[in-house]
């Protein structure tokens, strides 16, 4: 125990003072981007600890403070770095302002706001580094949760993060929690392996939500769907629904890539964002499993939903690349089985990139990030975002590259893609108007 108790004895749950505070709850997006760390995604079952004991550093570091101080920031961690639902729960005014502090490999993590609406609680964050010669891993640890203390149940997580200047890194994890919490409540989270950081994170419930039980099942012979309830948050769309299906399918990971595509009632391809969860073993011969399912958030309650199952189609084989030169006029690009993209207008400004174009085919938002751009020697350039569909329209997106690249030397690349495998059978149309 004593061991214990001196790995404990070295955690941090600092706080920065009042202006600090309000200089890293504005955001960040006039920021340049450098580097963009991948998502990680994972599920655990929390095992309870003997001990949890927290102290305070007795100040903040004065090299800290200063770079802190001199940050161009205007807005929050979320609307730089978050998906469009932690954007919109951001200017909504749904997030809590923080300013707790632990010390990581080195560096020191400010975790600058939370945010909760019923769905997924999600963290901001920025990393300030004091060794250079040693770059963050944050997102590469395995965390171990608490609420109010006592250790989480089954939970799920993932998050993003992008290098925004030289030795700072700003982040946003997204938490899954399989358990039922209060609509006030301190996370707390530390990293399983070491233990030599915890933090306790205020975290509050906010904005409305609006719930439709469903409890309709689709089936085939090895596999059925129980649709239970969809959830409309101000940051997400939540779908939840059971998975039964035969033992032997399971073992084989028949359905492991089983996704869904969702349409709201104006054909509408919703963007995924996250999902997850879990069951128990064979009973009988079946195994159930519960999953949730988060997409964008809709503005108001659309009267239906479509939900097509499908499985996904993963080969080895190099695709089909489609590549032409954009010469000022619209341009249509095939993309095989699924459909086609037309670009109608491409604005440099600076050494970005914003190409304004229109989707037809069957999954409107993967092929709205199926592609990319290309110099006259074949040197590729990638979204700095995921696709955004344009307001008032349903299938028209934009997408924004950062490139020197001259604009008489752009080249725009798709590929070829097949149809999704759709399972007919397991899909449903939803009727919310009611």
């Amino acid at each position: 125990m004593e061991k214990w108790e001196q790995q404990l004895k070295n955690d941090v749950n600092t706080s920065l003072p009042t202006e600090l505070e309000q200089r890293i709850s504005k955001t960040l997006q006039q920021l340049p981007r450098k580097k963009r760390r991948s998502k990680f995604i994972y599920g655990l079952s929390a095992a309870a600890l003997a001990l949890i004991v927290t102290t305070s550093l007795p100040f903040i570091s004065p090299t800290i403070a200063e770079t802190m101080k001199n940050l161009p920031v205007v807005g929050s961690a979320f609307e730089f770095v978050g998906n469009i639902g932690m954007k919109k729960g951001a200017d909504d005014g749904l997030a809590t302002s923080l300013g707790e502090q632990i010390e990581f490999d080195g560096h020191l993590v400010t975790f600058t706001e939370t945010l909760y609406d019923g769905g997924e609680i999600h963290l901001g964050y920025i990393i300030e580094m004091i060794d250079p010669t040693q770059p963050p891993n944050f997102l590469g640890n395995f965390f171990e949760l608490f609420i109010n203390g006592k250790p989480a149940g089954s939970y799920g997580m993932g998050g993003n993060e992008e290098e925004v200047k030289e030795g700072m890194y700003i982040g946003a994890i997204s938490i899954r929690l399989r358990e039922d919490v209060p609509d006030s409540f301190l996370l707390g989270l530390r990293p399983n392996e070491s233990r030599s950081w915890f933090v306790q994170l205020p975290v509050e419930k906010q904005g409305d939500q609006k719930s439709f039980l469903v409890n309709q099942k689709r089936e085939t012979n090895e596999l059925a769907i129980v649709y239970d309830k969809v959830t409309f948050f101000p940051t997400s769309t939540e779908l939840t629904l059971r998975l039964i299906m035969d033992e032997e399918a399971f073992f084989n990971d028949h359905f492991m890539l089983l996704d869904y595509l969702v349409t709201d009632d104006q054909g509408r391809v919703l963007q995924p964002f996250s999902g997850g969860g879990g069951g128990n073993g064979p009973e009988n011969g079946k195994v159930t499993h519960t999953f949730e399912q988060y997409f964008e958030p809709l503005d108001t309650v659309p009267s239906s939903i479509t939900i097509r199952p499908y499985l996904g189609d993963f080969k080895d084989t190099a695709p089909n690349i489609i590549r032409k030169k954009w010469i000022n006029d619209e341009l249509t690009l095939s993309q095989g089985e699924m459909g086609e993209i037309t670009f109608l207008d491409v604005i440099k400004s600076d050494d970005v990139f914003t190409l304004s174009y229109e989707v037809s085919g069957i999954d409107a938002y993967r092929q709205a990030n199926a592609f990319w751009l290309e110099d006259g020697d074949g040197n590729r350039y990638h979204s700095l975002k995921p696709a955004l569909r344009v307001d008032g329209t349903n299938h028209q997106y934009q997408s924004s590259f950062e490139t020197t690249l001259p604009i008489e030397e752009l080249y725009i690349t798709t590929i070829k893609m097949n149809a999704p495998n759709f399972l007919e059978e397991l899909e449903i149309i939803i009727d919310l108007d009611r």
